[in-house]
């Protein structure tokens, strides 16, 4: 596969999964933030994907695309969701825009290229927190199984169906290109 690159499988997400059933109330944060990167022009249906963001894309003016500017704001959640900023500082260290995303069984993420200048610079990451889907990329398509790590080129076509029998959550996250390479 060249479009998918599974990094990691058997990660003990438990901890993460936990603070998230501890704080339901972060859920749709971005929409309780007022923030106008709207989810629905990436693809996402408005009544199948939530979303919980720990770091938001940021804009100067109401006339700015979120998708242009490097500016990122943590969000609330944040600050309550340690053990996945944890993760991200051991293995990243130097990470930006991230959130969780929830789909229901048998939900559909349309294929979609994620649009602007802000992605052009980085990798796009899924950890797989709860769930099974098939995640699809370019021709590469693959199973994803709580616990997996992976990389996807976001600058192709992408998009996933929750093939499992619970919601599917995973934690998607951006991460500076380096050295042309990709992954960790």
């Amino acid at each position: 596969m060249k479009d998918i690159k599974i990094i990691k499988t058997g990660i003990n997400v438990s901890k993460m999964l936990k603070q998230l059933e501890e704080h339901p109330e972060d859920w749709g944060s971005q929409s309780k933030m007022n923030n106008i990167d709207s989810l629905l022009n990436y693809g996402y249906q408005e009544l199948s994907a939530d979303v919980l963001q720990l770091v938001v894309g940021g804009v100067r003016t109401v006339d700015d695309f979120v998708g242009d500017t490097e500016i990122c704001v943590p969000t609330p959640a944040f600050h309550k969701h340690t053990e996945m900023v944890r993760f991200l500082q051991r293995h990243f260290k130097n990470f930006r825009r991230c959130g969780y995303l929830s789909l229901p069984i048998g939900g559909v993420v349309d294929s979609h290229i994620d649009v602007g200048t802000y992605y052009l610079t980085k990798d796009r990451y899924h950890l797989s927190i709860q769930g099974r889907y098939e995640y699809h990329c370019g021709d590469d398509v693959t199973i994803v199984e709580p616990g997996t790590l992976l990389w996807f080129n976001n600058k192709k076509m992408h998009g996933t169906v929750n093939v499992g029998d619970c919601t599917r959550i995973t934690f998607v996250f951006d991460v500076p290109h380096k050295n042309n390479k990709p992954y960790y």
